[in-house]
C-alpha cells in the first residue's frame, strides 16, 4: 500500500511550476475562471439552439457538449497561447474545438459496443438520455462542427487555417483517437508491456492534448524549440492524465469518479500490470516530467499552469492509501 498522499502532494504542490511568477495565486486562479467563462459561452454559442430542427439531435449535442466539465483541453490552449503572446477570439474557439472533439469521443467511448458506461460527468450518457443512434449521429455533428469552426476563424490566414485543419484530421483520425480506441477495444494481453501501455495511452488520450497544446503553438508562431518542449509537455501530461483516469476506475466511487466506473476490468492498464504503489510512482513521475518540460517551453505566464495541475489532480490527494 502507498501513501499517496504525500507523493501527489510533493508532485503538485513541492515541484511547484512558476518560476516566472507574474500573478499572484488568486489573481491567476480569477483569470482561469474568467478564461472558463469565455469558453463555456463559446460552446454554448457554437451549436444550435435545442429547440432547432431537427431538435433530438441538437438537444443530444447540447447534453453531451454542455455538460459541466473542468475544459481542461480547452483551457490548456488557451493559457498556453497566452504564455506564447497570443489571447485573442480564435485562441478560444480552438480551444471549443479540442472541447467539441472530446465531447464526440466520451459519446462514443460510452456505447454499449464500446465502454459501455450508463454516466458521465454525474448525468446519463447521451446513448442512455436519447438513444443509440442519436448518439452517434450528436458526435458526428460535434465532430463536422468542430471542423466547421476552424474554417470561420476571424483573423487567421488561410494557411494557418489549413494547418489547424490538418492537425485536427490527424488527431482524430486512423492514427490518433480512432486509433486509440481500436486498440483499447483489444486491449486485454496479459503480455502487454509498460511502453505498450503508454503507446496507446498516447493515441487514445494524448492526442487531443497534442491538438490543444500544438494548436495554441501554430496560432501563436511559436519557435520549432518552443514547439518541441511543448510537445514533451503535452506527452507526459496526457500519460499523467490517463493513469489518473485509470486510478478513478479502480478506486473511486462513482459520485466522485463522476461517471460509470470497473469499465477498465480485464483491461492491461498500467495499474494492472504494474499494481497500485508503482503506478503511483510513475504517475508522480509523469507529472515531474511534464512540468520540467514546460519550464523549459519559457511561457511567460508559467504560475497559470500550477493552479491547471492543482485543479486537475488534486483529488489524488485525498485518498490517503491505495490497495
Amino acid at each position: 500500500m502507498l501513501k499517496d498522499g504525500v507523493q501527489i502532494s510533493q508532485s503538485l504542490g513541492q515541484m511547484n511550476i512558476h518560476k516566472k511568477n507574474t500573478m499572484t495565486n488568486e489573481s491567476v486562479k480569477s483569470k482561469v475562471q474568467s478564461v472558463k467563462i469565455q469558453i463555456e459561452k463559446a460552446l454554448a454559442n457554437s451549436l444550435p439552439n435545442e429547440n432547432t430542427w431537427p431538435v433530438k439531435l441538437h438537444k443530444a449535442q447540447r447534453h453531451a457538449l454542455l455538460s459541466p466539465g473542468k475544459r481542461f483541453r480547452p483551457l490548456l490552449c488557451c493559457f498556453v497561447a497566452s504564455g506564447l503572446g497570443k489571447e485573442d477570439e480564435a485562441v478560444i474557439l480552438v480551444g471549443c474545438v479540442a472541447e467539441m472533439v472530446h465531447a464526440a469521443s466520451l459519446i462514443l467511448d460510452d456505447l454499449p459496443c464500446m465502454d459501455d458506461a450508463d454516466i458521465r460527468r454525474n448525468q446519463p450518457s447521451t446513448h442512455i438520455e436519447f438513444d443509440e443512434s442519436t448518439a452517434i449521429l450528436s458526435a458526428t455533428a460535434l465532430l463536422n462542427q468542430a471542423f466547421s469552426v476552424i474554417s470561420k476563424l476571424n483573423n487567421v490566414t488561410d494557411k494557418t487555417k489549413v494547418m489547424l485543419v490538418d492537425l485536427l484530421s490527424h488527431t482524430v483520425g486512423s492514427n490518433g483517437l480512432i486509433a486509440g480506441q481500436i486498440a483499447d477495444l483489444s486491449n486485454n494481453s496479459s503480455a502487454t508491456t509498460l511502453k505498450d501501455v503508454e503507446e496507446l495511452n498516447t493515441l487514445k488520450t494524448g492526442a487531443l492534448f497534442d491538438f490543444s497544446i500544438e494548436s495554441a503553438a501554430i496560432l501563436s508562431n511559436a519557435s520549432e524549440v518552443k514547439k518541441k518542449h511543448l510537445k514533451e509537455f503535452s506527452r507526459y501530461l496526457g500519460l499523467a492524465f490517463q493513469l489518473m483516469d485509470d486510478v478513478k476506475d479502480k478506486l473511486m466511487s462513482q459520485e466522485i469518479a463522476e461517471k460509470s466506473i470497473n469499465r477498465d476490468i480485464g483491461k492491461a492498464t498500467i495499474l494492472a500490470i504494474k499494481g497500485s504503489s508503482l503506478s503511483m510512482e510513475i504517475l508522480t513521475n509523469y507529472l515531474k516530467k511534464s512540468k520540467e518540460s514546460l519550464i523549459m517551453a519559457d511561457l511567460s505566464n508559467l504560475n497559470a499552469f500550477d493552479v491547471l495541475f492543482e485543479s486537475q489532480f488534486s483529488f489524488l490527494k485525498t485518498y490517503q492509501k491505495i490497495k
